[in-house]
């Protein structure tokens, strides 16, 4: 810049360049073709009195700076550190800050809201209408009222910092629809109660929601999908349910959500519940003694919405069809890496049983008739698929892991333990299970442990393309268990301790290879079993020992191609039994040490 003065000719040019250098309160002025100019932020401070109602004072300042603030001239209103109450909702715009550190805000008793992205009263906005909003710190107490204490829609990079927000009855703690852009990070939210008896879905604490009057009624309805939402390290105590989304909109999905490294404790449900959620990731939360952990759902008979409904209540356009359509392939969700703690019965969704990890499509063989909490979806498969589940720790009193309607999803190195009352419980619980024509499945590396009924199950019609690897210790029947399903290869597993079968083949179950795998210790039965019109293409290499009964037992009018190269050493009663009407194809090169009898063909 020195060498740019001195080149200049005249004393007018090098005063004129000096003024513009000397101006950096408000901007930095650069000579020269295709130069940028850079404007500070302004910040006023609010000093409310003491205890007072700061409704008016803050609100004064936020009315300016929707105003005045511009992408090029951000304003920040810092509130001054203090104890206040606050008899109305604040309501804030674009390009603007709102610094609440070490601000406690309580809302009166005949307040409702606490803070609103938008216009006091219903806003008319559509798209998304608000940008660059930033909301930092602050104690907001709802004060029990039944209304959802931040609001946040039609907007475009929000981010809340640190927050505090507690103390909401029958509603939820902050509530979330048509977002494109959303951080919230290191709050925590806590203390909100839902009347077990309310005739409402479970609200969760942070609700990712959809733009209809039955659930936005503040904003203009619009279909405007919720994108690149990141919820991470905060925390969530004595809440309903945590985290996710009760409602959808047909063929509209939320997509890109992070949901990382949260503290979930004593929630009533579930931790963290998504609906219609495509480039999902969950990851490193810790889940603390809840009913249900994660829930990953397509569409739901409740809380499904017709594009159509929100078009003709906010008279904005859209091209999702209402029809049905065949769900993505890929949905990219991966949850991964999480500690999972699974305890108590759930008060507001009885209808299903408690799990750790839960995927499930829907299947709706006719269409819904549309009530006040969902539209006429018409009848389809709306399946869940391309689903990640890996590396979690899961501790239940429960079942472990379950897909349903789920496809092409992989289940991988994850610690499932049962914990529960074996005794006590009304019915079987399993470690992990397919169920429900969950089809083209990878079940890997994982291992349950001490489940009261089962370790691994594939059942109703649905198909592993590879059970492979996987630890089973003390399972109360079944280590695996083929149940009217299909397994392609059932490889390289390990079975210790199960109380009946080590892996089950029954009911017209089919599988490929059964090979590699090492059963010990069966109580009461055999280490392979293929029973009652079942079918196994080969059963080739295992080694199976300690058992009570049989090694292999072929009964039923099953069939199996080849069992080869096994070794059966302590069978209780034959080393390979295949009953009359039943077939094996060729028996060879099998070993078999100390049986009642080594080899009985009917």
């Amino acid at each position: 810049m020195a060498q740019l003065i001195d080149t200049m000719k005249g004393a007018g040019m090098r005063a004129m360049l000096g003024k513009c250098l000397a101006v950096t309160a408000l901007a930095v002025c650069l000579v020269g073709a295709g130069a940028t100019v850079a404007y500070a932020d302004t910040v006023v401070t609010v000093k409310p009195k003491k205890g007072a109602d700061a409704y008016k004072a803050i609100q004064k300042e936020l009315d300016k700076a929707r105003k005045k603030a511009s992408s090029k001239n951000k304003y920040t209103i810092k509130v001054k550190k203090g104890s206040y109450r606050l008899s109305h909702h604040l309501s804030i715009y674009s390009n603007t800050t709102l610094d609440l550190s070490g601000v406690k805000l309580k809302a009166t008793k005949r307040g409702g809201h606490m803070i609103k992205v938008g216009a006091s009263s219903k806003d008319n906005k559509k798209g998304y209408a608000y940008k660059n909003i930033t909301i930092k710190g602050g104690d907001l107490n709802n004060n029990g009222n039944k209304a959802t204490a931040v609001l946040v829609a039609h907007a475009k990079n929000v981010k809340l910092q640190g927050m505090k927000v507690h103390n909401s009855k029958d509603a939820h703690l902050m509530e979330v629809a048509g977002v494109n852009g959303l951080t919230v990070e290191k709050c925590k939210f806590y203390d909100q109660k839902q009347n077990k008896k309310a005739k409402v879905l479970t609200l969760e604490a942070i609700q990712l929601d959809i733009l209809v009057n039955t659930h936005m009624k503040q904003y203009r309805s619009e279909v405007l999908p919720t994108k690149n939402v990141t919820i991470k390290s905060c925390s969530f105590n004595n809440v309903p349910r945590a985290v996710g989304s009760h409602t959808a909109f047909l063929n509209s999905y939320t997509t890109n959500v992070k949901i990382l490294n949260n503290t979930f404790t004593n929630c009533k449900s579930s931790a963290i519940q998504t609906r219609g959620y495509t480039n999902c990731l969950i990851e490193g939360n810790t889940i603390k003694s809840t009913p249900r952990g994660i829930v990953v759902e397509t569409i739901s008979d409740t809380g499904t919405y017709l594009a159509s409904t929100a078009v003709k209540e906010g008279k904005v356009k859209s091209k999702v069809s209402r029809k049905y359509k065949k769900p993505v392939a890929n949905q990219n969700i991966v949850v991964r890496n999480n500690t999972i703690s699974v305890k108590g019965a759930d008060p507001f969704f009885s209808r299903v049983e408690n799990e750790g990890i839960r995927v499930a499509g829907c299947r709706l063989k006719k269409a819904l008739k549309k009530t006040s909490q969902t539209d006429a979806v018409p009848k389809g498969n709306y399946y869940a698929s391309g689903v990640t589940i890996e590396g979690n720790n899961i501790t239940t009193a429960a079942h472990g892991i379950r897909l349903d309607e789920t496809r092409n999803s992989t289940v991988s190195n994850n610690t499932l333990s049962f914990n529960g009352n074996s005794k006590k419980a009304k019915t079987g619980f399993y470690g992990i299970q397919l169920l429900n024509n969950s089809t083209g499945n990878v079940i890997k590396g994982n291992t349950a442990s001490r489940f009261c009924t089962h370790g691994i199950v594939v059942s109703a019609g649905s198909s592993a393309a590879n059970i492979e690897g996987n630890s089973v210790n003390y399972a109360g029947s079944y280590g695996i268990v083929v149940l009217e399903s299909k397994a392609s290869r059932i490889t390289g597993n390990r079975v210790l301790n199960a109380g009946v079968i080590g892996i089950y083949i029954m009911n017209g179950g089919s599988a490929g290879a059964i090979e590699g795998n090492t059963v010990s210790a069966v109580s009461k039965g055999s280490a392979i079993s293929v029973y009652n019109g079942s079918s196994a293409d080969r059963i080739a290499n295992n080694a199976l020992a300690n058992l009570s009964a049989n090694g292999i037992m072929v009964h039923q009018k099953s069939r199996v191609g080849s069992i080869t190269g096994n070794t059966i050493t302590r069978a209780g009663k034959y080393g390979i039994y295949v009953d009359e009407g039943s077939q094996a194809k060729a028996v060879t090169g099998n070993t078999i040490v100390s049986a009642y009898r080594d080899i009985v063909i009917k």
